[in-house]
Parts: C-alpha cells; structure tokens; sequence
C-alpha cells in the first residue's frame, strides 16, 4: 500500500512538472545554422508543436519550423510537411488528454536530436488500430532530425513501442518485453 501511494505521489510531481514546464511559441533569439538555433527547433517540435491543443496553432507552428518537403522515416507518418498536419490530430482523437514531457535536447549545426516521454490514455477512437478502453500509456521517445535553410528537413525516430503496445493492452508480446515493460522507469 506504501508502495502504490509512493508511486501515486511521484506520478503526480511528474505530470505537475511537466505542466509548468510546457511553454508557448516564441521566435528563436539565435540565428539559422547555430547549435543555439537547432536546439530552439528541437525544443519548439518536442515541447511546444506537440502540447499545443490548437490545430490551427500547430499548423502556424509547423509551417515554420519543418520543411514542406520534410522527409519522414517513420512509416506511420505520412511524408512532408502535410503529413505531420494531417497525422499529429490522430494524436489528440485517439488521447485527448496526451502530454508530451521533453527531457532532453542536443544540438549540432546541422542536427538535433530530442528525448521525451509521451502520456495519455487511450479514450478515442482508437490509435493505430487498438481499440480504446482507458489505457494510461506512458512510454518514452528518442527523435533525431537534419536541419536544412533553418527547418527540420529529415527525421527518425525511436518509439519504447514494446512498453507502449502491453500498456495499450495488446497480448502476445514475448515474456521478456512484459517482463521489462512492467519496471519502473529510470529516466
């Protein structure tokens, strides 16, 4: 009973946290081509672009900061520009209350690189072809992204998708991956 009151409380500080951390759109102070830049794009992808309610807002927020011939390697996103606009509102159908909690962000003058932790619960009409019934997902995520003429030009990415997929409820999975889902996670 301790146990499960102690993993309660440290839950709520972590989605208290994150909530006062999430942040509006600003304009970059540093200028295309600089670690200072990139690091504000990562920031303003990973941070800002994916906890914004509005798709209005979002639309103004990707149509400057991700190139309309954006490449995705991530096969469940549709390519370019257009298919992040069409595909991010799946998000919030499927997981009306989803958070998108940044931990990390690394730079270069030519890549950046972001580390985060998704949350939601699965209330919609389902996400990716799991029926909704009231999982609480919450599994963490690893984007890298080339940089061209001050955009996000080409991305991949790196999903915890065994510990998201056993929290979604799907059965099957090999007992190592149950095994490892069910940790506590080390962030």
């Amino acid at each position: 009973m301790k146990r499960r009151f102690a993993a309660l409380l440290l839950a709520a500080s972590f989605f208290a946290a994150a909530a006062a951390h999430a942040q509006t759109f600003t304009e970059p102070t540093a200028r295309p081509g600089t670690v200072a830049y990139n690091t504000w794009l990562g920031r303003t992808f990973s941070e800002v672009l994916l906890n914004t309610k509005s798709q209005e807002e979002r639309v103004r927020i990707l149509n400057r900061i991700v190139a309309t011939d954006y490449i995705q390697h991530n096969p469940l996103v549709p390519q370019g520009r257009q298919g992040l606009i069409d595909f991010i509102p799946v998000i919030f159908q499927a997981m009306p209350d989803a958070r998108f909690i940044l931990h990390d962000v690394f730079a270069t003058e030519t890549r950046v690189v972001t580390r985060w932790t998704w949350t939601g619960t699965l209330t919609g009409p389902g996400f990716l072809g799991i029926a909704p019934t009231g999982q609480k997902l919450e599994f963490d995520v690893i984007d890298l992204w080339t940089v061209r003429d001050g955009q996000l030009y080409e991305h991949w990415d790196q999903f915890d998708w065994p510990r998201a997929l056993i929290q979604a409820g799907v059965q099957g999975l090999p007992q190592p991956f149950v095994d490892i889902a069910a940790r506590p996670y080390s962030r």
